[in-house]
């Protein structure tokens, strides 16, 4: 599949974000990686869309954190990356869902 759609340095329109500011997305052998601002690398898995599915235009990972288990699902809309952040937290708070807009720099 190609990721080329999804690679690069893409920030947050809203720098007031509670959620994610920035994310970098790359390839490693075949495999997509991506970093969130402030946390470690880890490995994505791409989807291509019915229409083309050789292109990627979305990808989930997952972050495991000190206090919280983070599911990242992410899509391109138009030349805009939405990312959904669903949180579980391990510490008694109540688990929720962020949506924020990132463009590619």
């Amino acid at each position: 599949m190609d990721t080329s759609p999804l690679l690069g340095a893409w920030t947050s329109y809203d720098e007031q974000t509670t959620g994610i500011l920035a994310v970098e997305i790359g390839e490693r052998r075949g495999v997509l990686t991506v970093q969130v601002k402030d946390w470690d690398v880890t490995l994505g898995a791409a989807f291509g869309s019915r229409a083309d599915p050789t292109e990627a235009c979305g990808f989930t990972a997952h972050y495991r954190l000190a206090d919280r288990s983070v599911l990242l699902a992410a899509y391109l809309n138009k030349r805009l990356l939405v990312v959904d952040a669903y949180t579980t937290f391990t510490d008694g708070r109540s688990n929720c869902f962020q949506r924020d807009h990132l463009y590619l720099r």
